[in-house]
């Protein structure tokens, strides 16, 4: 015996109607089975106090941290996996993050085109990185980030300075200025 759930019309823009049906087609669901889901996730979250735009937003930076196949870790074990490689080897742990900062390059190069384009990506960062303020300029040839309580020791703000240097140089930025401090990161850089 089936329970066949009460329905009802709603209105929708054709080209969204036209791209459910697409959708639902490719995956092998109803339309009206997968706006029901849509829609039920949706409000789900709207009900939790999301917006429409921060839902977006969260999927994007998903997205995001998926391709850089990024592993979340609590603060305090990095900063310590960071000290104790410091005390190992500098070179090597500044080395490590310069890597890393390229391939960021690369990746903003791949999908942003440009830093300025990625640069609305940073008010995702700003919602996940332990710090008490994370501000990301990129205009008009200048870039500047602008970070407090990054990090808890010095060595994490050294390795975070070179993973953001090696960065920029690899966009094609010149450093200008370069401020660390325990918890401390400002830098300015200039299109070449």
């Amino acid at each position: 015996m089936s329970v066949r759930k009460d329905r009802i019309n709603i209105a929708v823009a054709r080209d969204v109607a036209e791209d459910l049906a697409k959708t639902a087609e490719s995956m092998g669901y109803t339309q009206f089975a997968l706006a029901n889901q849509i829609l039920g996730v949706g409000l789900a979250l709207i009900k939790e106090g999301f917006s429409v735009q921060q839902i977006r937003d969260i999927a994007t930076f998903y997205k995001v941290m998926t391709e850089l196949e990024t592993v979340p870790l609590p603060g305090r074990l990095l900063d310590k996996m960071v000290v104790e490689m410091f005390k190992m080897n500098k070179e090597t742990a500044l080395a490590v993050w310069c890597e890393a900062g390229k391939m960021i390059a690369g990746y903003i190069k791949a999908v942003f085109g440009t830093l300025e384009n990625a640069a609305y990506f940073a008010r995702y960062l700003a919602n996940v990185v332990p710090a008490r303020r994370f501000e990301i300029k990129a205009e008009g040839g200048e870039f500047t980030i602008d970070t407090i309580g990054v990090g808890y020791s010095i060595e994490s703000v050294e390795v975070t300075a070179s993973a953001v240097r090696c960065m920029l140089e690899d966009l094609g930025y010149e450093i200008v200025d370069i401020v660390t401090a325990p918890g401390i990161l400002r830098v300015k850089a200039r299109r070449r």
